[in-house]
């Protein structure tokens, strides 16, 4: 197998071992979301050495490093930085099971080697990396301490990025994850994420002594479990293409087995597969909760958290992505529109501008789980950063391809109002 097979073209065994090590570092020191002061230190350390300039602090640790023409049409390289928590035993701790280490390092390389082949300046184009915080949707004590101190303003890094205007001059973005373990199919395209949003519903009743008076209280479970009923049918209320994924949980229950229960909580995440389904699934839960609670003479408070919006991925940039990994590989190792119900704050930037995120193989064990591992990195970082890397050239060079969102500040304006909800902050 030659060179041009094997995914290396025409990278040198240097930036194949500097790919090697950036990757291997950012995978030895994981970091939750807005926490990741090391990662960030590692990747300006690469910038500076290559001679990059770059801006930092985005969003507490957010890094983006640009080359070539301001003005020109702007491609934007966009990975994760944050780790999971996973639990072994009785031990929690942060790591790298999601795999946001390799998108980073590839990444990060390939906007080195773009400069290095002057591709933006050829073109009068413009290449960014933004390494963006916080994509797991975990840790919500750390993130509301950081929003109280005006850190941020989002739990999501992305979110928080766009309401600061980090991607307000950015064309399209070009994004990768890993999605699949070694031997199997090389890569994905089309997928699509679902979205989701968080609700969590307090029923307030009234106290009383269970077996003298009953009748004088206001059981706050009941009106809890007559809306988990509730809940079980609206699922039939929309349609097997919403994709709904509707599964509350009881999360407390005050009192005593002699007391009526004065108070019960309930918690879901709603998830569908697009943004109109989830907006409807969202009402919908709402009044079922609301009215099962005043037909009992108890009080709700719906708290809501805004998740993540679905993701559909642009088609023109798909076709240039797919021509890319057909120089690698066969037609058959690659795996077309899956419908996921995963999530991620991908979602919201495809919303606002066209953006691809192609899935890769090359793990081992299992996804989110503490004996994931890189099993092929051949794959999982070079013919990535091959595809990627092409693809940005492919776009740059021909103006055909160079899509674009002519609604961008009328779709953020929307984001921002309707989805973010600033007007109610």
């Amino acid at each position: 197998m030659n060179t041009e097979e094997k995914g290396l073209g025409s990278w040198t065994e240097r930036e194949r071992e500097e790919l090697l090590e950036l990757g291997h570092a950012l995978f030895a020191c994981p970091e939750l979301g807005f926490q990741e002061v090391k990662s960030a230190r590692i990747l300006e350390d690469f910038f500076e050495k290559n001679g990059i300039s770059f801006e930092k602090g985005l969003s507490v640790t957010g890094i983006k490093a640009s080359i070539g023409k301001k003005g020109g049409y702007h491609i934007a390289l966009v990975a994760d930085m944050d780790a999971l928590e996973v639990r072994d035993g009785e031990n929690a701790y942060p790591f790298h099971s999601c795999g946001h280490s390799i998108q980073t390092a590839v990444m990060a390389c390939v906007l080195k080697r773009l400069k290095e082949r002057g591709i933006a300046e050829k073109t009068g184009g413009q290449v960014s990396f933004i390494a963006a915080p916080a994509e797991e949707f975990i840790d919500f004590e750390t993130r509301a301490k950081l929003k109280e101190e005006g850190k941020i303003r989002y739990f999501s890094g992305k979110q928080d990025m766009i309401s600061k205007g980090v991607f307000d001059d950015v064309d399209c973005v070009i994004s990768m994850h890993i999605n699949g373990d070694s031997g199997g199919p090389l890569f994905d395209i089309n997928s699509t994420l679902a979205g989701f949003m968080v609700k969590k519903v307090i029923f307030r009743g009234k106290a009383s002594h269970s077996g003298a008076a009953p009748h004088l209280g206001r059981n706050a479970l009941h009106g809890a479990s007559l809306a988990m009923d509730g809940i079980a049918y609206l699922k039939d209320q929309l349609p097997p293409e919403a994709g709904l994924k509707l599964h509350p949980v009881l999360t407390s229950c005050g009192g005593t087995v002699n007391v009526i229960p004065e108070q019960a909580v309930l918690e879901t995440y709603i998830r569908a597969n697009t943004l109109e389904y989830l907006l409807e699934a969202g009402e919908k839960f709402d009044r079922c909760v609301t009215h099962c609670g005043e037909a009992l003479g108890i009080e709700t408070e719906i708290i809501n958290t805004t998740g993540y919006m679905p993701f559909a991925q642009s088609q023109e940039i798909t076709e240039v992505v797919h021509r890319q990994m057909l120089e690698l590989c066969r037609e058959d190792q690659i795996v077309k529109n899956v419908v996921s119900g995963a999530s991620g704050d991908i979602g919201d930037l495809g919303y606002l501008i066209p953006a691809v995120q192609f899935g890769f193989s090359g793990a081992e064990g299992r996804i989110h789980s503490a004996v994931f591992s890189v099993g092929d990195e051949e794959n999982a970082y070079f013919r990535t950063a091959r595809v990627a890397e092409k693809t940005v050239e492919a776009i740059l060079s021909d103006p055909s391809l160079q899509v674009k969102n002519p609604d961008f500040q009328k779709k953020k304006e929307f984001y921002l109002r309707e989805w973010l909800g600033e007007n109610r902050e």
